[in-house]
């Protein structure tokens, strides 16, 4: 019986292949992991270098009240995302207007189905306003409603950052270590934090491991699943070893109500697709977190109506409307859910440090 659905998955994938052509590889396919992240020439990776890097990601030091930490929205305990809807910013009470993305695997944005990437071209945040890793480290430093703060402009902050990271002796040893110059710039703040991350990778999935020969690393129930991910056209979107094809789509999600503003994602309400890795550790769902569940998200996309008061039916993109996903039929859901599961890959690296350069306590 698993032979047999085996090479039902494998027609349905070649079929996709020769509809996309040799020129789209990945837009219609989907593949393993590769099982390193490159790196930039000008930012290699180094024991040195992730050592300090990890420090900086846990440390409270980088932000202006020193309270906050990449880590208060990225936790290794919830999937390096934070679990929140929308996550906590700089000051009590208030919120940003999107949810956390999780981190892991963030160095792989970008990744065609053959393993290629330029780690100078890889796509971050919902609407892909940053182009690396280490614009994608340097967004939340400088962000008012983030690490920043309002009270301090950019410049000026980032001049304090580097002041107080350079005073702290345990720190000028480490970058010193990592860069030969124990003097903590922002670039090299930016580099250190950025290689760290390149280290947060889960490409032993279940899903990887099949699609590299291992025949029983998925169960039956996610074989189904998977012909029908492709099937019914999911798989045009969510693409490539990252399910992503890393561009912005108007899918007319739900507002969410805490929002004083729309969101308007790149100024049309696109927003990019988002990887389907690791979901089992990184709810809730959507740009705004909005949908609590894959079941809940299952139904969306079923739907596949609008269900914004400012984006219209027309208005989304075609893609979505071309699934073939309804009528609901909780069978195949539940199968694709599954298939979901597969994608889950718990063996990263969820150690803290046991005490911080600065001092300050660990979030």
């Amino acid at each position: 019986m698993k032979k047999i659905l085996i090479i039902s998955v494998l027609l349905v994938l070649f079929a996709s292949i020769n509809k996309a052509g040799s020129d789209l590889p990945g837009q219609f396919n989907i593949g393993a992991l590769p099982t390193v992240a490159p790196a930039p020439a000008d930012n290699p990776v180094t024991r040195e270098k992730i050592e300090l890097g990890k420090q900086l990601f846990f440390d409270p030091i980088l932000s202006a009240n020193n309270k906050i930490s990449c880590a208060s929205c990225h936790s290794p305990t919830k999937g390096f995302a934070d679990g929140l809807d929308r996550s906590n910013g700089f000051s009590e009470g208030v919120k940003t207007k999107r949810n956390a993305p999780t981190v892991l695997n963030a160095a792989f944005n970008g990744v065609d189905l053959q393993g290629n990437l330029d780690p100078r071209n890889s796509p971050q945040f919902y609407d892909n306003r940053a182009l690396s890793l280490e614009q994608q480290c340097l967004e939340p430093l400088l962000s008012p409603d983030e690490m920043k703060g309002s009270a301090l402009s950019a410049e000026v902050y980032i001049k304090q950052l580097e002041q107080k990271v350079t005073s702290i002796k345990a720190y000028r040893v480490l970058f010193s270590r990592a860069f030969s110059d124990s003097t903590a710039s922002i670039d090299k703040i930016t580099k250190a934090i950025a290689t760290y991350e390149r280290t947060l990778i889960t490409p032993n999935a279940p899903f990887d491991r099949y699609m590299r020969g291992d025949l029983d690393a998925m169960t039956e129930k996610q074989i189904r699943g998977m012909e029908a991910f492709m099937s019914t056209g999911c798989n045009n979107c969510h693409s490539g070893p990252m399910f992503s094809d890393y561009k912005l789509h108007v899918l007319g999600v739900d507002e969410h109500p805490g929002l004083e503003d729309f969101d308007t994602g790149d100024g049309t309400y696109a927003f990019r697709t988002t990887t389907l890795r690791n979901l089992a550790y990184t709810a809730p769902y959507m740009h705004n977190g909005s949908l609590s569940s894959l079941q809940e998200v299952m139904r969306f996309y079923e739907r596949k109506r609008s269900k914004h008061t400012e984006v219209s039916n027309k208005d989304l993109a075609p893609e979505f409307k071309a699934l073939k996903l309804n009528p609901f039929n909780r069978v195949r859901a539940n199968a694709i859910i599954a298939f979901l599961e597969a994608l889950n890959d718990p063996n990263f690296d969820q150690s803290t440090p046991e005490s911080l350069p600065s001092g300050l306590p660990l979030e």
